[in-house]
């Protein structure tokens, strides 16, 4: 049997590469494995009956390497394992299913790790007869898990206080409590870190009450990756906290006095309110009340304009006819006072001469009478005389006209006295 260094036999497969036809083969679903358990990746060559020259190669893409070479995983040549090249991390973790019959070069990876995820390569060269040569490529997930952990983190008013802890989770996972019939319960915030090895590290607090069971479970998944675990726990019945008959009989009683509250409330809104519509029935009679009166008053309005109208129609024409006779009587007066006018001034004329002859008269006589001793005489018929005058002259005194008169007459009682 011929012996092949590594470098040899990359020169080899190179130039089996350039010669044969190649088939490229993507295995559609990923291969989700759990660290520190064992996983197995699949590939397979079709119509394969000869093994004779077989060459398997399983590598991995170093992303981190600048130069971007592959690390071998496993190698398979001249019908034994040839693993001079292979990469120290996988050092006694890789072997091959030797169904060649069935054209079965599966590798099985041991004790994954979180580094070991990746997109595998699997080159299957198959020198005879045909030169064959398949590639295929297979994408590992690795995930770690750990079942939670449920303590009791003391107690909250009439609850009990839980708290859920999953260690070594990759990736980040999501974390729930339930109830006993399987219901979301409302917890607080999930606190998330990670530890030396980049691992997550989940906890998460819920407060619960005393119920039929007691039963309370914490569940933690990756629902992308379809991967859970559960832990259920129950909480006995001592770990609650009794509540004192006060804390119940206070709220009772708040409760009782909020009732009596509102029903007084109530009973006064009643009255309250029996009060309001009937003052707004009154108001509404009165309002009927006031629009009757409207309409009445507008009516008597009305016929009052009316009357008025017609009044003033009427005065309207007696004030014509007066104004008609006012100038028929002015016309007259005007007449008149121009008659009365002359006869005034002939009869004051009249007068002034008889005035003034009766003065000298009187004078005359008075002096006559007394030098002769026969005052009592004279005096009689000088009263007589002056009564005389009074009738004849008494139209003057009364006009206003006769002033001059009556200073005569008074100055010949004063002689006579």
């Amino acid at each position: 049997m011929k012996s092949y260094s590594s470098g040899s036999l990359g020169i080899i497969l190179i130039s089996l590469l350039l010669e044969t036809e190649t088939s490229h083969v993507v295995s559609p679903d990923p291969v989700v494995a759990v660290a520190d358990d064992d996983v197995i990746l699949p590939c397979s060559l079709l119509n394969f009956t000869k093994s004779a020259g077989l060459i398997v190669k399983w590598s991995i893409s170093n992303l981190k390497d600048p130069t971007r070479k592959d690390k071998v995983v496993h190698f398979y040549r001249d019908a034994r394992d040839s693993n001079v090249d292979q990469d120290e991390s996988y050092r006694g973790r890789t072997s091959l299913f030797k169904e060649l019959k069935n054209g079965n070069v599966s590798l099985k990876l041991s004790r994954v790790k979180l580094s070991d995820e990746g997109n595998y390569m699997c080159y299957i060269l198959v020198p005879e007869p045909n030169s064959l040569v398949q590639e295929t490529i297979i994408q590992l997930i690795v995930v770690a898990v750990s079942n939670p952990v449920i303590s009791i983190n003391g107690t909250k008013g009439s609850g009990v206080v839980l708290k859920c802890e999953a260690k070594s989770w990759y990736p980040k996972p999501e974390m729930n409590w339930l109830d006993s019939e399987r219901q979301v319960l409302l917890a607080g915030s999930a606190e998330t870190h990670r530890d030396t090895e980049g691992l997550y590290i989940v906890r998460r607090h819920v407060t619960v009450n005393k119920n039929v069971t007691n039963t309370f479970t914490c569940r933690v998944q990756l629902q992308k990756l379809n991967f859970t675990r559960e832990t259920e726990y129950n909480v006995p019945d001592e770990m609650f906290p009794t509540v004192p008959w006060v804390w119940i009989a206070v709220p009772v009683l708040i409760v009782c006095v909020c009732g009596l509250v509102v029903g007084f409330m109530w009973i006064k809104y009643q009255k309250l309110r029996k009060k309001i519509d009937f003052a707004d029935q009154q108001i509404q009679e009165l309002t009927d009340e006031l629009d009757s009166s409207r309409i009445k008053s507008d009516q008597r309005i009305k016929e009052l304009t009316d009357e008025l109208g017609t009044r003033e129609q009427e005065l309207t024409e007696q004030l014509a006819k007066l104004k008609q006779e006012r100038a028929a009587l002015v016309s007259s007066v005007d007449n008149g006072c121009h008659r009365f006018s002359f006869s005034r001034t002939l009869s004051m004329s009249l007068s002034n001469v008889s005035i003034m002859c009766m003065t000298g008269l009187l004078k005359a006589c008075v002096c006559v009478r007394v030098c002769m001793c026969g005052w009592k005489l004279v005096l009689d018929n000088l009263k007589k005389i002056v009564k005389v005058c009074h009738r004849k002259m008494f139209i003057f005194v009364s006009t206003g006209m006769c002033d001059s008169f009556r200073n005569h007459l008074e100055e010949i009682q004063w002689h006579i006295q």
